[in-house]
């Protein structure tokens, strides 16, 4: 198993972004490597979730798919966290991971803040790191 040290420079995407960058285009990429992450990923149950959505023929299902394609260019974690909702998922990944979360989720944010996880949030079309 990789220990959580390696993955201090890992950061974790959720639904919630990808589909944000999908209706406002910008480049997730550099953003968080500008933010100081050198690998970017993606879980695979936030895949499934993106499957979900897109099979929606109103807006929110269209960005879901054109999320699928942005989210297909990260690394991909092949997951098997049981049970639970995508938010309780991406929470227990990033603390047996010991990596970094991007949500422009308020209500995952806060819980991932409250588990002492680091988070990146969006602000306009930049991610920021309020942890500095």
């Amino acid at each position: 198993m990789v220990s959580s040290s390696d993955n201090k420079g890992l950061v974790i995407l959720d639904t919630n972004i990808l589909i944000y960058s999908a209706s406002k285009p910008f480049n997730l990429e550099s953003e968080m490597r500008r933010a100081g992450f050198s690998r970017v990923a993606v879980p695979s149950f936030v895949l499934d979730e993106l499957i979900s959505i897109g099979r929606s023929l109103d807006k929110r299902g269209k960005f879901a798919r054109l999320a699928l394609q942005i989210a297909k260019q990260f690394d991909i974690i092949r997951s098997d966290l049981e049970g639970a909702d995508v938010d309780e998922k991406i929470l227990r990944l990033a603390k047996e991971m010991g990596c970094a979360v991007a949500t422009a989720d308020a209500a995952l944010r806060r819980r991932l803040s409250s588990e002492g996880i680091r988070v990146l949030l969006l602000k306009g079309r930049m991610i920021i790191d309020p942890s500095g």
